[in-house]
């Protein structure tokens, strides 16, 4: 009989839960409250989904489950601390091992302030004493971990939430486009470096008149977005939300990925799936330095530009859409090292393996 695993998720969205199919050594049931991106089909919604209402209802189902180890949630927001401690002692009640997973990569004294940080540091000695593991996906993740005191051989840094791209799936095909196109796809949020785009995108417009930027996804800027896309005529279009099966089209569709994110105090980029997928399609990629980006795509794949600096991105973006010789050396380098590092059933097939050697050996 397969251990089980109890995955606690709070938003879900497709890339996020489609490769957990390639999980075989554990029964999985994922717990979510929310499917709030809209990319989801009436078919993503399997057997294994339970949607939990509030901490205690999450406390009750993790406790009927009997799962053997439970994945909690994001421990460094204040926001999901209930949803945390339901884990933790859903864990403690029923024996579970605790498996602890992060992607927070700000510095907590300039996220939370220093008297906050360090109450809340306190609190999550307690909860990291219990965990089995914990995983963190970016160096950022790593330091505020141990500033919690956290020995580092207790601590694995891989791919676990965001599993990686179905290298199958977003893979290089014919390009479906007839005109030089950027794409964006994300969040349509200033943090995501959106108007900075539309800023660089009025510079590339004259060296590159028939250029084309379509922009994938929503968010609370859309409206500033839409009128401001109205001054480009028919050169910028927005998408809204695209399924996650009709991605790796988008993909095909676009000579270049934008990812101009921006660094806030409370918030910088903490893995970037959309470079990840767009490094399987043979797509380049002209990104910031904003958080865990350089951390995620080598050299060889795109080109890092500092954060908020209009002309740098827009001469990042001219030369990668002038330079066909160029663009293909780059895609050709991204598939590469999408294969080797961001194929998600290689990196479930790692992940099972990590965790039943730290969590299951030797139990019972």
């Amino acid at each position: 009989m397969k251990p089980r695993l109890a995955i606690v998720s709070t938003g879900i969205r497709g890339d996020l839960i489609a490769p957990l199919k390639y999980f075989s050594q554990f029964e999985l049931v994922h717990f979510y409250r929310h499917a709030e991106y809209g990319d989801l089909a009436d078919a993503d919604f399997d057997a294994t989904l339970r949607q939990y209402h509030s901490p205690r209802d999450l406390y009750r189902q993790l406790i009927a489950t009997h799962a053997n180890v439970i994945q909690s949630v994001e421990p460094f927001s204040l926001a999901l601390q209930p949803y945390l401690w339901a884990c933790y002692f859903a864990a403690r009640q029923t024996g579970a091992r605790l498996l602890a997973v992060t992607l927070e990569n700000r510095p907590l004294e300039i996220k939370f302030g220093r008297a906050l940080a360090d109450a809340l540091r306190a609190l999550l000695r307690i909860y990291f004493a219990r965990a089995c593991l914990i995983i963190v996906l970016n160096e950022g993740a790593r330091q505020n971990v141990l500033s919690c005191d956290v020995a580092p051989q207790r601590i694995e840094k891989m791919m676990w939430g965001t599993w990686g791209v179905e290298v199958n799936e977003f893979a290089p095909g014919a390009r479906a486009r007839s005109m030089p196109t950027i794409l964006f796809a994300g969040r349509l949020h200033a943090e995501k470096g959106i108007f900075v785009l539309l800023d660089a995108f009025a510079r590339v417009r004259p060296q590159i008149p028939n250029a084309r930027l379509t922009i994938v996804g929503d968010g609370p800027a859309r409206s500033q977005i839409e009128k401001r896309a109205r001054e480009f005529g028919d050169a910028i279009t927005l998408t809204g939300v695209v399924k996650h099966r009709a991605m790796p089209e988008m993909f095909r569709a676009a000579d270049v990925l934008a990812m101009p994110s921006l660094t806030t105090r409370k918030w910088a980029e903490q893995v970037g799936m959309v470079a990840l997928q767009a490094m399987a399609s043979a797509v380049p990629i002209v990104a910031t330095q904003s958080g865990a980006i350089p951390e995620y795509v080598p050299a060889n794949a795109g080109v890092l530009v500092p954060e908020n600096d209009v002309p740098a991105l827009a001469d990042a973006l001219i030369e990668m859409l002038r330079n066909p010789d160029r663009r293909t050396q780059f895609s050709r380098a991204a598939r590469e090292y999408a294969i080797e590092h961001y194929d998600a059933r290689k990196n479930i097939a790692r992940a099972e393996h990590v965790l039943k050697e730290h969590c299951l050996a030797n139990r019972v």
